[in-house]
């Protein structure tokens, strides 16, 4: 949301939805300069309630400021654990208003769906181990590392990425229909860029890191595959 326009908030809107933290695609973190200017332009609307989705939670490298810190009274956060501990949780921690957080209660109690209380605790558990906890940091050091690898590369080859965080990288492509095609002849799968965003400007694929090899060679030729899939236009498709 730009911080000099107040024509979203003109629209009455009832909630401000936003990533702190390690958003996807792009990996930026919300510092706490760009929450205390969100924070002063939302208190011109009182009845926006303010939902910070934290999807990767101890898997970022670094933590994000919140708007909770400036509008207590009206930020709730959602922060899930299904990425650091493992997809089998299933799970994500709420905290935020009592009235509202209760609300959210009351109608997932009556709704289809429940939380295991089996999850709750293995989640409890994990939280306050030790050896988990230095388990899950250094997971996120090495995810780190993987991303910043690769994306070093990219940059040697001129494709530029800003992620400063996350599981992720944020490409530019030529021609984001011809990126997919160059890399799916070669067996590799990537996101279009096209399911992240309304509209944009330039075209992008999301190439997930966290899996990547850390071998140094192997490396090389992902990245010089991806710069050729990057500069691939429509009706020239290497």
């Amino acid at each position: 949301m730009p911080l000099s326009s107040t024509c979203p908030l003109e629209q009455r809107p009832a909630l401000f939805l936003h990533q702190s933290g390690a958003q996807a695609p792009c990996g930026w973190t919300v510092g706490e300069e760009r929450a205390a200017a969100l924070a002063a332009t939302l208190k011109a609307a009182p009845n926006v309630l303010v939902l910070e989705d934290d999807g990767i939670g101890p898997a970022a490298m670094e933590p994000a400021a919140s708007i909770g810190a400036h509008l207590p009274g009206r930020t709730v956060l959602v922060r899930s654990y299904s990425t650091s501990y493992g997809p089998d949780l299933r799970i994500a921690v709420v905290g935020g208003p009592r009235e509202v957080v209760e609300r959210a209660r009351v109608l997932r109690t009556f709704g289809t769906g429940w939380t295991s209380r089996i999850l709750q605790d293995a989640l409890a558990h994990l939280l306050t181990d030790d050896a988990t906890t230095r388990q899950v940091r250094a997971a996120a050091r090495r995810y780190g590392l993987r991303r910043t690898a690769l994306a070093t590369r990219l940059a040697a080859h001129g494709v530029p990425t800003a992620n400063r965080d996350g599981l992720m990288l944020w490409v530019p492509v030529a021609d984001e229909t011809s990126a997919l095609v160059t890399l799916a002849a070669r067996g590799v799968t990537v996101s279009p860029g096209s399911r992240f965003c309304v509209a944009y400007s330039r075209p992008h694929v999301r190439i997930a890191t966290s899996r990547l090899t850390e071998d140094p060679g192997a490396l090389d030729e992902t990245a010089s595959l991806i710069a050729l899939a990057a500069f691939a236009s429509a009706g020239r498709m290497d």
